[in-house]
């Protein structure tokens, strides 16, 4: 093995470069729809990246801190959907999960939590793939995304080799 110097010709895996995005903004929602989540305001939190190769793959690594509030409930339910567009077209649901707590005594739930989506696209195109965040509250449940100052919402996005 000693005499090996790389990878043969073919082997994908390899990361071909790395776009990562914070959001500092806190941005709260009541919302049952999915809406976008903001980093500013009236501003959706976008991220993108351009594959160099119609076989490159793209790993979308979603962290979202979140304080969910719920006075006088017994629940305190949320949800998260990650979107992909490529090139000008519509967004489109790649992933989505769901978060939340429950308080037998019905007299109001507080979580705070990190959401993590991860997520493997093969968006086959050499275009500018972007990617946004949603929120949804359940109930009444205020979520507020990226609500303490030493909590930051990031998106990162690898190209993968195919």
């Amino acid at each position: 093995l000693s005499a090996v110097t790389g990878l043969p010709a073919g082997v994908g895996g390899k990361v071909l470069q790395v776009i990562q995005s914070v959001s500092t903004y806190s941005f709260t929602t009541t919302s049952s729809s999915f809406v976008d989540i903001e980093s500013a305001s009236g501003t959706d939190w976008e991220t993108a990246i351009t594959p160099s190769a119609t076989s490159s793959k793209i790993l979308i690594l979603l962290n979202i801190p979140v304080t969910g509030s719920n006075s006088g409930a017994s629940s305190n339910r949320g949800g998260f959907d990650l979107q992909e567009k490529i090139a000008s077209g519509s967004y489109a649901t790649k992933n989505r999960t769901f978060i939340g707590n429950y308080d037998y005594g019905g007299s109001g739930v507080q979580m705070n939590q990190n959401c993590n989506l991860v997520f493997l696209s093969s968006p086959g195109t050499t275009s500018a793939c972007t990617y946004k965040a949603r929120v949804s509250s359940s109930g009444g449940t205020s979520m507020n995304v990226s609500g303490d100052s030493d909590k930051n919402s990031t998106i990162t996005l690898m190209e993968i080799a195919g």
